[in-house]
C-alpha cells in the first residue's frame, strides 16, 4: 500500500513538473545585449524636464549616438511635438515607461493595462498619429523579479509588449559609467540636467573607444514594430 502511494505521489509530481515546463513565457527581459559586439545602448527615462530634449538630441547627433527614450505619459505634451518627432526622424527610439511612473509590481492587471495604454494615448495625442513601440521598461525596474511566466508578465503581454528592457549600468557619474560599461551594456540615464552633463562627457569617450551607440531594438536585434 505504501509503495502504491509513493508511486502515485511521484506520478503527480512528474505531471506538475512537466506542466510547469510547458507554461509559456509571455515576455523576454534583457539587461544587456551581446558581449561579443562593441555596441551599447544609452537609454533615458522619465523626462520630468522635457524642455531638455532638444539638447540631448543635439549632443547625440554630434557623436553619432542613437538614443532610446522612455518617457512617462504625463511628461509628453503637444507643445513638445516637434522635439519628439525630431527624435524619431533622427533615428532615435521611443519605449513605454508607463503613464504616471506607477510601481507596476504592485498593480492589478487592469491598472497595468491602463498605465501602458494611457502612455500610448498621450504619445498619439502629441504626435498626431499612433506610434508603435517595441519595448517596455518598468518604473523603478519593479517587476523584474516576477519572471516571464507569471500573471504579471501575462498582463504586460496583454498590453501589447513582448520585450522588456532593463539595464546593467545605472549611474549619473560619468567616470562610473565609463568604468562599468562593456560590450552590450544598456546604460540608464534620466531626462534631467545632471544626466545631460554626464552624457556630454561620456559620448566623446565612447566614440573614441570605438563603441557603436545604437537603439535598444538594434542592440537586442528586435524586429521593428509594424507601422500604420
Amino acid at each position: 500500500m505504501r509503495r502504491l502511494l509513493a508511486i502515485s505521489l511521484l506520478c503527480c509530481l512528474l505531471v506538475i513538473h512537466v506542466h510547469g515546463e510547458e507554461r509559456p513565457s509571455y515576455i523576454t527581459q534583457y539587461t544587456s545585449g551581446s558581449r561579443d559586439d562593441k555596441r551599447i545602448a544609452i537609454t533615458i527615462d522619465d523626462w520630468f524636464e522635457p524642455d531638455l530634449l532638444d539638447e540631448f538630441l543635439d549632443v547625440a547627433a554630434e557623436y553619432d549616438c542613437k538614443l532610446t527614450l522612455y518617457p512617462i505619459g504625463i511628461n509628453i505634451f503637444p507643445r513638445d511635438k516637434d522635439n519628439w518627432q525630431r527624435a524619431l526622424d533622427e533615428g532615435h527610439e521611443l519605449g513605454n515607461h508607463s503613464n504616471t511612473h506607477k510601481n507596476l509590481d504592485e498593480a492589478s492587471r487592469s491598472s497595468i493595462l491602463a498605465q501602458l495604454n494611457n502612455m500610448e494615448d498621450r504619445l498619439e495625442k502629441t504626435l498626431g498619429y499612433r506610434h508603435e513601440m517595441n519595448t517596455v521598461r518598468y518604473p523603478y525596474g519593479a517587476g523584474r523579479y516576477r519572471g516571464t511566466k507569471s500573471s504579471f508578465a501575462k498582463a504586460i503581454h496583454e498590453a501589447g509588449y513582448e520585450h522588456v528592457a532593463l539595464w546593467d549600468v545605472d549611474s549619473t557619474d560619468a567616470r562610473e559609467i565609463l568604468r562599468k560599461t562593456q560590450n552590450g551594456s544598456i546604460i540608464l540615464l534620466h531626462g534631467r540636467k545632471k544626466d545631460l552633463l554626464a552624457l556630454k562627457v561620456i559620448l566623446p569617450k565612447f566614440q573614441a573607444q570605438g563603441y557603436e551607440m545604437v537603439t535598444i531594438s538594434d542592440l537586442l536585434d528586435i524586429k521593428p514594430a509594424p507601422k500604420d
